[in-house]
């Protein structure tokens, strides 16, 4: 499977005017070192969590919780890329941290998918989904209330303070004479070499694996961060590379919403009541699973 580009793509990416803008940014530049990189990569990153949680205290907007897991995958991908140079045991737990908090805030959204997955299911019919629609709305209120407690009493902010100077403090012992450019390259190829293994091993001739399939959505998404990370002191352009990469993630995003509303709905089949509607639409979403998985195949295998 090709992810890299042939050409560069300078053309896409127009460049800053000042290294002042690279940092409102949160771009790096070829004279960083990689411990600069990281600092202002992981506080960009860590500002745009912290600016959610604030406007989840405000609001409890379904987008500031979608926002705030973004942000937290992207640092667990920053913390990825720069384990060769941390303590290996602190940086898992560092990530640990992230994917919790992370898991916190998406147990809503997986009850609104649901919600309009259930919703666009018989929309000739609606009227008899009302009663599964409003207790799936009731359920999605309860995870809301279980997601805003949750990260309002982790201290997010303090969370990712400390990661930030744990992570400083060990990359200036130990990541003193790398140049960033190197580095980033080094880790790219990394992420790229486990991509391309897992797409070979997800898409053979006559098999539907969604494991398989899940673990090319999460080496696709740490691929795509990576490249928007580094891109500015990478060889080339990556555009492209970044655009492919975002196309399978949407269909591979898809899969999962359908294999998780599913999950959600066997979990809570007895507190939803309406047995038969509840039957009838785990029915639905296996159909619709599996059909996607076809479409999935023959979209990794087009980009192939």
């Amino acid at each position: 499977m090709s992810f890299r580009p042939v050409v560069a793509e300078t053309s896409e990416t127009p460049a800053p005017s000042s290294t002042a803008s690279h940092a409102r940014a949160g771009l790096i530049t070829p004279s960083m070192k990689v411990v600069e990189a990281f600092v202002l990569l992981a506080t960009s990153i860590s500002g745009e969590a912290v600016d959610r949680v604030r406007k989840l205290n405000a609001s409890a907007a379904p987008e500031d919780l979608h926002k705030l897991r973004v942000a937290l995958r992207r640092l667990r991908t920053l913390w990825w890329a720069y384990e060769p140079l941390l303590d290996k045991q602190d940086a898992k737990l560092r990530r640990r941290e992230f994917k919790s908090l992370a898991d916190a805030a998406g147990r809503t959204r997986d009850w609104d998918v649901l919600h309009e997955l259930i919703a666009a299911s018989d929309p000739s019919n609606k009227h008899a989904l009302t009663l599964l629609i409003e207790a799936i709305g009731a359920h999605r209120a309860d995870a809301l209330s279980f997601s805003l407690r949750a990260i309002g009493n982790a201290s997010v902010e303090r969370i990712l303070e400390q990661a930030l100077v744990s992570a400083r403090q060990q990359l200036e012992l130990h990541g003193a004479g790398w140049s960033i450019a190197s580095f980033a390259e080094e880790r790219v190829r990394a992420a790229e070499k486990a991509l391309k293994k897992r797409v070979k091993r997800a898409v053979p001739a006559h098999e539907l694996d969604y494991a398989a399939l899940h673990e090319v959505r999460i080496a696709g998404k740490k691929m795509r961060y990576l490249l928007q990370f580094f891109s500015p002191v990478l060889d080339g352009g990556h555009q492209a590379v970044i655009e492919r990469l975002t196309v399978v993630q949407d269909e591979l995003g898809t899969l999962n919403d359908l294999v998780t509303s599913e999950a959600l709905l066997r979990e809570y089949a007895f507190q939803l009541g309406e047995a038969k509607r509840v039957k009838q639409a785990i029915a639905h979403l296996q159909s619709q699973t599996v059909h996607h998985m076809h479409h999935v195949h023959e979209v990794l295998r087009a980009i192939g």
